[in-house]
């Protein structure tokens, strides 16, 4: 078996990758905390409601979110807004789009329905990008087709003449320079024949980026541009195991910004109710938040398939469908992140009906506590494929409550213990810490044992393991 190199990054349990043989263990999604709203739609041109699409970014320590709006009149904005602490934001004055004859608003001179991301890459005045695929307010914009804009400060926007692609995929499109593969990857809604994701690479992004046409659809009539079904590759999707007509409506890919190879995928599932005259409305349904992982940003694992963040109860503003926003921020040893939601269902969009409805929510996940290795009151066990590593101390991030305990053991290639790191030797871990260094017969140096192929052999109790790392 060829050793897998870990060398000083961080490794998280999304999957099977590094497992070589397990016992009375398994892999579990962790929901977030939910805290509740923190931005509210309280402006006239926030009449019909907020969200449902948008990002959220820590620029340089102040939080920045962008964000959908309707008015009551059926028009879509995009708006923006601050915030020191991440919790209480602040919807500027901006003065650069005019609303019923008033400049002293936050819209954005942008079509909706897109996200932002920083481009590491870019020259300063191209630093923030912005992928949407049309649609707006009333006379403002009648063209569709994914066309990328560029800022230098995330507020005036100049959009790319060419198209980037000749498509109509709705709604929460988005791209990222990924620095893994060093190219800008972007996820679009697709339908196969339901919702689904698909999903482009490309090296400069402000140019037309590759699809394969359809000989039946014309892709040069703006206003006839046709949905993508086979146009991209598909790289997630309903399937057999998924309830009778449901599908997922957004993307919302991350690549984890503290691990090498971990990107997390946050599709709102969507359970459709029927159609009228048995159903109340057209397009009716009911979206909770899911979670997959991947390791390349193409092949997707749902792993047990629990709900990621569920639905408030039938009284709270979140019980008829969330959304998730791009994006996450760090705060010390949390990771936080913000959905929209409402207390109405899919198909009950009725501009005379509702006003002034649903929020942005906030949600608080530990650091890599997305998923864990859970253990039990029966024992579990764990023992790695052979790694390669760079460092001299083990840190973990677990935690094995009141009743629960870790132990690791150090084995070579062919599970043979290392006798000064043996089971036997290693300190029993009480611990919940995101930082906690392992120790046989308190001493923690392993510099002697890089560079060659080890196992690292975990024994545990009623405990959650969600990272380790050498350093």
């Amino acid at each position: 078996m060829k050793p897998i190199f870990v060398g000083d990054y961080k490794q998280l349990f999304i999957d099977d990758l590094l497992i070589d043989y397990s016992e009375n263990v398994f892999i579990r999604i962790n929901p977030p905390l939910k805290t509740g709203p923190v931005l509210f739609a309280n402006k006239p041109w926030e009449g019909h409601r907020i969200g449902a699409y948008g990002t959220v970014l820590d620029d340089n320590g102040i939080y920045k979110i962008w964000y959908d709006s309707i008015d009551n009149d059926g028009n879509i904005f995009h708006c923006y807004a601050v915030s020191r602490d991440g919790i209480h934001w602040e919807k500027p004055s901006l003065g650069l789009v005019e609303y019923k004859g008033n400049r002293s608003n936050n819209i954005l001179p942008l079509p909706p329905c897109g996200t932002v991301f920083i481009d590491p890459v870019a020259p300063r005045e191209q630093r923030y990008k912005y992928v949407t695929f049309g649609h707006g307010r009333k006379g403002y914009l009648k063209k569709y087709g994914v066309t990328v804009w560029w800022s230098s400060d995330g507020l005036k926007w100049n959009q790319c003449k060419e198209y980037a692609l000749p498509l109509n995929p709705d709604t929460q499109n988005q791209a990222f320079w990924d620095d893994r593969i060093k190219k800008y990857v972007a996820y679009l809604r697709a339908w196969n024949p339901l919702r689904c994701i698909a999903r482009v690479e490309v090296k400069d992004i402000l140019k037309p980026w590759p699809y394969n046409p359809r000989p039946d659809k014309s892709y040069d009539m703006p206003e006839k541009f046709p949905t993508p079904t086979t146009e991209l590759p598909i790289v997630f999707k309903y399937d057999e195991y998924d309830p009778e007509n449901s599908d997922h409506y957004n993307p919302c890919v991350i690549k984890y910004p503290y691990a090498r190879d971990v990107y997390f995928m946050f599709p709102s599932a969507y359970l459709h109710f029927p159609e009228p005259p048995i159903g109340r409305y057209r397009n009716d349904g009911r979206l909770e938040i899911q979670l997959a992982t991947s390791r390349d940003g193409i092949h997707w694992n749902r792993l047990n398939r629990e709900t990621y963040i569920r639905l408030g109860r039938d009284d709270e503003l979140d019980s008829g469908q969330i959304y998730m926003l791009v994006g996450m921020i760090r705060r010390g040893n949390e990771i936080w992140m913000y959905y929209s939601g409402y207390n109405y269902t899919h198909g009950a969009y009725s501009v005379e009906k509702m006003r002034y409805k649903g929020a942005i929510f906030r949600v608080v996940q530990r650091l890599d506590g997305f998923t864990s290795l859970d253990s039990g009151y029966k024992i579990g066990r764990i023992t790695t494929k052979p790694l390669i590593f760079k460092g001299n101390k083990l840190i973990l991030n677990a935690d094995t409550s009141a009743t629960g305990w870790i132990k690791v053991e150090i084995q070579n290639e062919d599970g043979r213990p290392f006798k000064e790191y043996s089971l036997d030797a290693c300190d029993t871990i009480h611990s919940n810490s995101v930082f906690i260094r392992v120790s046989w017969n308190n001493r923690h140096d392993l510099s002697k044992l890089q560079n060659q192929p080890i196992r690292l052999h975990f024994t545990m109790r009623n405990t959650k393991l969600y990272s380790f790392q050498f350093i």
